[in-house]
């Protein structure tokens, strides 16, 4: 069970702040979770750390534990995300990609009429999935499906942090001087059912897709549901030339990641695989 879940009640949403955040981590050696030594690099970090650095918390704050402390990290932050978006060109050629590094087949989730694409979806844990997204071409494209058709290899693109109310965030938002428009979606399910959703991207932030977009789920079902087991998501960091302006950014939508200071920007995700633990990095 994530801490952040049971803490939150909110069924693994959690949007938190940085400071509920570096509390959770501190609480972390003492209540158990995933074990990891703080500091030490990617392969070893755990969620809501940057690779090599010492006490990190999940906004890149740091937390004061005893010399030699061995954290045992819960999965604060993997709560924080519901689904992580892997483009692609072509949604097969993307597919097999992900199988041959990991041994998990991502299954059929269906198209997006509105934007010209069609996807894949495999489970990260509870309630958050990968998303592998893809130009459709029996679609007329949309500026998302151009973009994707452009790219060389499947990347990572962007996030979505899961919420309970995307008016709520959407007014969240506004009062902190952003722009939020708040999107309707859909998409048809091989079994011709429809998925509905409503995002709400947030702009102003000078962030880009290091900045999540939001999503409430409508209906009992989750997508996650639907996509085959044998990932999990270890940790999500966000590195960037520009970290501490990204920390602000981050902690005005009350949105908790790891951001650690880089020569450029990019997002990091971790997974856990049937064949070891790889990165999936971009954009």
């Amino acid at each position: 069970e994530d801490v952040a879940a049971r803490e939150s009640g909110r069924d693994g949403v959690l949007l938190d702040g940085c400071r509920a955040g570096e509390a959770e981590l501190a609480r972390g050696a003492e209540e158990g979770g995933v074990e990891a030594e703080a500091g030490e690099g990617h392969e070893r970090a755990g969620v809501g750390q940057c690779p090599r650095s010492r006490n990190v918390g999940p906004c890149g704050g740091h937390v004061t534990l005893p010399a030699g402390t061995s954290l045992r990290i819960d999965r604060a932050l993997a709560a924080t995300c519901d689904h992580l978006l892997w483009g692609a060109a072509d949604l097969d050629v993307a597919i097999a990609a992900l199988a041959e590094r990991t041994e998990v087949r991502a299954t059929a989730g269906g198209q997006h009429p509105d934007l010209g694409t069609h996807n894949a979806i495999a489970a990260l844990g509870r309630r958050r999935f990968l998303e592998v997204i893809a130009p459709d071409p029996t679609l007329p494209p949309g500026a998302l499906a151009r973009r994707l058709a452009g790219m060389k290899t499947p990347t990572l693109i962007m996030w979505a942090a899961r919420t309970p109310s995307a008016a709520d965030t959407a007014a969240r938002a506004e009062a902190e001087g952003y722009q939020a428009a708040v999107v309707e979606g859909h998409r048809s399910r091989p079994d011709g059912k429809l998925v509905r959703w409503t995002n709400v991207f947030v702009s102003g932030h000078g962030g880009g897709t290091l900045v999540p977009f939001f999503v409430e789920w409508h209906g009992g079902s989750h997508p996650a549901d639907d996509g085959p087991r044998g990932l999990r998501l270890q940790a999500l960091r966000a590195e960037t030339p520009q970290a501490e302006a990204l920390r602000a950014v981050l902690k005005a939508l009350d949105v908790r990641l790891a951001v650690c200071k880089a020569p450029t920007a990019r997002l990091v995700a971790v997974l856990d695989t049937p064949r070891g633990r790889i990165e999936l990095a971009g954009p």
